[in-house]
């Protein structure tokens, strides 16, 4: 069996969640992207988790606000990480049954993660979820940005106005939770294979 390692990000808890459930099936290590140190030799200040031990290595990062967070690990540590079956998942608050939504996803990690990089990695996309109270100040500015810029688009396109956005807007400040195990297992089944 593979030797597997999930890396998360998780500001609230969502990834975190996804990253423990998908290291319990795999039976693998489990490390916080923050508590990941890289020294020049490529291995962690700790050294428990150096990445050259691994034949694996899951990654998850949350989406806020459509930004990705966490891929520097990815970027800086590409030479270990190269030949070595490499799996990155996002969550968030989007509907990724909705094409629109996985190609904009797409192209945010598009923009953090080159091409000769990205063609490595198999990408899958979870949906997590959000609670506005334990939201930090930045997060929640961001937030109430996104409902002024929402709203605007429910006022100009009225009735034509997407699901999506009168999704958002009814549900805007409650807490809501998406999350999903048997979405992961699309994840197992290829680090598995």
């Amino acid at each position: 069996m593979a030797k597997t390692l999930i890396i998360y990000y998780s500001k609230y808890g969502t990834t975190k969640k996804y990253a423990e459930w998908i290291a319990s099936e795999l039976n693998g290590d489990i490390c916080a992207i923050s508590d990941f140190k890289k020294d020049t030799q490529g291995k962690s200040t700790q050294g428990k988790y150096t990445l050259d031990n691994y034949d694996v290595i899951v990654i998850g990062s949350a989406l806020y606000a459509g930004r990705i967070q966490g891929m520097d690990i990815i970027n800086k540590n590409y030479e270990i990480l190269r030949g070595k079956k490499i799996v990155l998942f996002t969550c968030g608050l989007a509907d990724y049954s909705k094409s629109e939504n996985i190609n904009e996803i797409a192209g945010r990690i598009a923009a953090v993660i080159p091409e000769n990089i990205r063609q490595d990695i198999k990408i899958f996309y979870l949906r997590g979820g959000v609670n506005y109270k334990e939201m930090g100040f930045i997060h929640k500015k961001m937030m109430d940005m996104m409902r002024m810029l929402e709203e605007r688009k429910l006022k100009k396109e009225g009735d034509n106005a997407s699901e999506e956005t009168r999704e958002f807007l009814a549900t805007y400040g409650q807490t809501l939770d998406f999350m999903d195990k048997s979405s992961i297992i699309g994840i197992l089944e290829y680090c598995r294979g």
